[in-house]
């Protein structure tokens, strides 16, 4: 891919969360990141949701960002050099990139998919993971949300350990005249 696009996708890897959608990407202006911070700072009349956004890179995207040349006069991150314009479609490239990374059978939206799905599973709450990929709704947030059995399992596991956690352990007061040591009974919550 030309104009810095290749070596950013190929400082991508499985664990990375891209959380913009392509067109966040694609249009990207430098004006846009903060290198210092690690942000790309999206505003309304940049997004699909017409929202306002903070974007935080992972630290492996912050480094292949970093990596690409930036030209003077330059406005966009990601320049089709042919038409000096953003890109428009960058399938084949990443294809090829995917290639390079060992990767198939990846589209770039399923990035965002992982996204969505992984910070749910390391416990991201989902309001904060709406926020955070832009998803206003709901009904849009779960198309991206995938609930596979390990999550129906987990989430199992999850219910077990809180309740044994809450057991608790109740010493029964030895009345006076009573011989009998205290008693330990269990109740759960």
């Amino acid at each position: 891919m030309i104009g810095g696009a290749d070596r950013a996708f190929r400082g991508f890897d499985r664990r990375d969360r891209v959380l913009a959608n392509d067109r966040e990407v694609l249009d990207l202006r430098w004006e846009q990141l903060d290198l210092k911070e690690g942000v790309i700072r999206l505003l309304p009349q940049d997004t699909k949701a017409e929202g306002a956004r903070v974007v935080y890179l992972t630290p492996p995207a912050l480094e292949a960002v970093r990596r690409i040349v930036r030209r003077l006069g330059i406005a966009y991150v990601f320049l089709n050099p042919q038409t000096g314009e953003p890109w428009v479609d960058v399938r084949k490239q990443f294809v090829n990139a995917c290639k390079a990374a060992g990767l198939s059978g990846v589209w770039f939206h399923d990035l965002r998919r992982s996204f969505v799905t992984n910070a749910r599973r390391y416990g991201v709450p989902e309001s904060v993971v709406m926020r955070m990929s832009g998803h206003k709704t709901r009904a849009v947030f779960e198309r991206y949300n995938v609930v596979a059995e390990e999550d129906l399992r987990d989430a199992v596991r999850r219910i077990e350990g809180a309740r044994s956690r809450q057991e608790t352990v109740k010493v029964s007061q030895k009345e006076p005249g009573d011989s009998e040591a205290p008693s330990a009974t269990t109740e759960r919550a």
